[in-house]
């Protein structure tokens, strides 16, 4: 017994002796980018006030609901259970899960009386983490140590890394571009090493990009993609490149394969979700103006239009002097030295291949002509052009290591470490803002909603075919997309209305012949907003021409209150031919209507009564306070009359993602319309039921995300043992 303790006890030490050691160089790294990373948080060094530019109140408002779900129960995260008055808004199944469950936890057992702090922890490690695997990619391919520190710095402190965290507050887009580094190096490894350690390594790294931000991951696909073709084309064409490639994507499709239950409904569900709409509609040809060359080339922070305030308060994406330097460097010695120094000898194929994405990132993000309407529409998913500026970071992140190597002959010492490490800081200084903001992270906490980013971006959208009684209408056109407009009217129940000759695209199905629908439209008028005398005319259309129109309604603005009950079964309607089903519901303001001013009426009730019992539901006024949500399920007891026979459910409408029960039977659900959300709604026969939903993603992707899991644990674990029993054999004949 004595003797097997003796045994352990030499382990240990031999063992700690040995990795101090060799980490001992590293242990330094990791002092001095922590260090630096603290200080690249400079902008929110407040722990009470939040630095409220961009979109930082929103992800610290996700943070604590992503704290929440988990004490909800909820691994992995898929529901915010606070935002949309608990309706069950899967945000988290489409859009992150990564930042905001380790954020939650650290939140929960770190920091637990200030999210802030927690977000911030998370944001000093996406800086710390980006450096360190850029630090150790550039050491693994230049084999220098000083060049490797200046080329991991220049990562941290690059413009838009800077940008991203402060001046955008992109919170998962920050903790992706920590991220990405790690899938880099683990790629590259895996693409240079038959270890199967490596593989694994790299397929979790994908995993947790494409989970963290998927905009992030589609293109980090494509660049790693369009860099290993550029290798590929510089390396001698044998097996070992073809069983190279192979290790490369079987890394990157296990990758897919862990991550099945998050990215299958992203690729499959989100035709109908709100912020697909946004991408089809929105060429991000049209968002360079935020990219013009002058900025991308400037040396020092400027907004790229003349303002101080709004969406470029900070906001100045810039390449910054650094990489552009780097890359000149390279450029200048690879086209004029007929050979590389010893050390970099190997490196042929990689300086080649960063030397050509470079220049091209920064030309998708000038983007000086719209090549984007020959790509297809998927592409559009990165929404803004600076975005591509992540790509040149690392880029000319590995550039700055090998600029640093040519220019001094591998003579570095600490003496360039030090100058190296003050000219990128202060190269890159003006990229950090002055702090600006009032918001308190009390005032986050007593009502942390998402407000208009995030909030609207994942409602389903699936058509409702049905016109259902009692179930508040739609108030935008069906064309809407997320954003600020759109946000203000969801958020106050304002009836958008429009001028006479303006287009209307408010699209509903045409009830039945037996029905007898009338319209109820009661709300609050916003007097000052409205001249004397105004009337608003209820208009109905047929779906495809704005001639044929019939007014079935004339309802005057000039009191404080609105009440009004419209009959829609009119002899005036017979002469309209409703196509396909549906009709276009029209609200036209009449008055003295100056500059385009609208009235603003703010809703109570928007619906059509007078529809049959088997198509009028039971809304959610009323269900809602007879369920109980916790989690992914919500439970609820419900007694059904002859009057209506649908219910509209406190849940929201996700097809194929979600298992209903009705008295423990599996039924089907459809969507049913209230304002821009669609609930779950069911068709129940009179008398008490109980009824559970659950939501459970895409069970089938679930299922192979499982497998996946399972398989990379049971190899990790043989891996592991294996190795200690050599590292033990080894030691004991020491």
């Amino acid at each position: 017994m004595t003797l097997k303790l003796n045994l352990r006890i030499l382990r240990f030490t031999s063992l700690s002796k040995l990795w101090i050691t060799h980490y001992s160089k590293n242990l330094l790294v990791i002092f001095l980018y922590s260090m630096i990373a603290i200080g690249l948080m400079g902008p929110m060094a407040s722990n009470s006030i939040i630095f409220s530019t961009g979109e930082t109140q929103a992800h610290l408002a996700y943070l604590i609901q992503g704290r929440m779900a988990l004490e909800e129960g909820q691994f992995p995260l898929r529901i915010a259970p606070y935002e949309n008055n608990g309706l069950r808004y899967a945000s988290f199944q489409f859009y992150s899960q990564i930042p905001y469950t380790l954020g939650g936890l650290i939140y929960k057992f770190i920091t637990p009386d200030n999210p802030y702090t927690a977000y911030k922890i998370m944001l000093w490690g996406a800086l710390f983490i980006g450096g360190l695997f850029i630090y150790r990619l550039s050491r693994w391919l230049t084999g220098n140590h000083i060049a490797a520190i200046l080329a991991g710095l220049s990562y941290m402190s690059a413009p838009y890394f800077l940008n991203t965290i402060h001046a955008r507050g992109a919170f998962p887009e920050a903790i992706a571009q920590g991220i990405l580094p790690i899938v880099l190096y683990y790629t590259i490894r895996t693409f240079n090493s038959p270890k199967i350690y490596y593989i694994l390594l790299s397929s979790i790294a994908w995993f947790t990009l494409a989970v963290t931000h998927i905009i992030t991951f589609i293109y980090g696909s494509l660049f790693f993609g369009i860099f290993g073709v550029l290798l590929v084309l510089k390396k001698t064409k044998n097996c070992t490149l073809i069983k190279q490639l192979a290790r490369a994507t079987i890394s990157y499709l296990s990758g897919w394969l862990l991550g099945m239950y998050f990215l299958m409904p992203v690729v499959l569900e989100s035709k109908y979700v709100s912020m697909r709409f946004y991408i089809d509609q929105i060429s991000p040809y049209f968002t360079n103006w935020m990219t013009p060359l002058a900025n991308l080339l400037a040396p020092a922070a400027l907004p790229p239009t003349p303002t101080g305030e709004g969406i470029t308060y900070g906001l100045t994406p810039a390449v910054g002097w650094v990489f552009l330097a780097a890359w000149g460097v390279v450029v200048y010695y690879y086209s004029s030295l007929k050979t590389l120094p010893p050390s970099l000898s190997a490196n042929h194929a990689y300086i080649f291949a960063l030397l050509s994405i470079f220049p091209l990132v920064l030309f998708i993000t000038w983007s000086p002509i719209n090549f984007w309407h020959l790509l297809p529409r998927s592409l559009w998913v990165t929404q803004f052009t600076f975005r591509f500026l992540t790509h040149v970071m690392w880029s000319g992140a590995l550039l700055v290591g090998y600029a640093s190597i040519l220019l001094f002959k591998r003579h570095l010492n600490s003496r360039h470490l030090l100058i190296g490490i003050l000219v990128i800081v202060i190269a890159n200084r003006s990229w950090l803002p002055i702090p600006k903001g009032n918001i308190t992270v009390n005032e986050v906490l007593e009502d942390p909603k998402f407000g208009h980013s995030g909030a609207v971006d994942y409602l389903n959208r699936s058509p409702v075919n049905t016109l259902y009684g009692n179930a508040q209408l739609p108030l935008l056109a069906n064309t809407w997309i997320p954003g600020h407009g759109s946000w203000d009217h969801i958020n106050n129940r304002l009836l958008p209305v429009v001028l006479e000759n303006e287009p209307s695209w408010r699209i509903l199905p045409i009830w039945k012949e037996t029905d007898s629908p009338v319209l109820v439209l009661e709300g609050q008028v916003v007097q000052d907003t409205v001249p004397n005398p105004t009337t608003l005319l209820v208009t109905v259309l047929e779906l495809h021409s704005d001639e044929n129109k019939e007014i079935l309604g004339e309802i005057s603005l000039n009191k404080p209150r609105i009440s009004a009950r419209i009959p829609f079964a009119s002899e005036k309607l017979k002469n309209l031919e409703f196509n396909e089903g549906l009709f276009r519901l029209q609200l036209i303001v009449q008055g003295n209507i100056e500059q385009g001013q609208r009235p603003k009426i703010e809703l109570d009730n928007f619906v059509f009564e007078g529809i049959s019992s088997e198509n009028t539901t039971i809304p959610l006024d009323i269900t809602k306070n007879q369920c109980k949500s916790r989690g992914f399920k919500t439970i609820c007891e419900l007694f059904v009359g002859e009057q209506a026979q649908v219910v509209q459910l406190p849940v929201m409408y996700y097809p194929r993602m979600q298992l209903v029960k009705i008295d423990g039977r599996l039924v089907e659900y459809f969507p049913v319309n209230h304002y821009e959300y669609n609930l779950v709604g069911l068709r129940l026969k009179p008398g008490n039921h109980n009824i559970q939903v659950i939501f459970t993603g895409l069970a089938w992707a679930n299922s192979i995300s499982f497998v996946a899991w399972l398989s990379v644990i049971l190899i990790a674990i043989t891996l592991n043992t294996n190795n200690i029993k050599k590292m033990s054999n080894k030691i004991i004949k020491k």
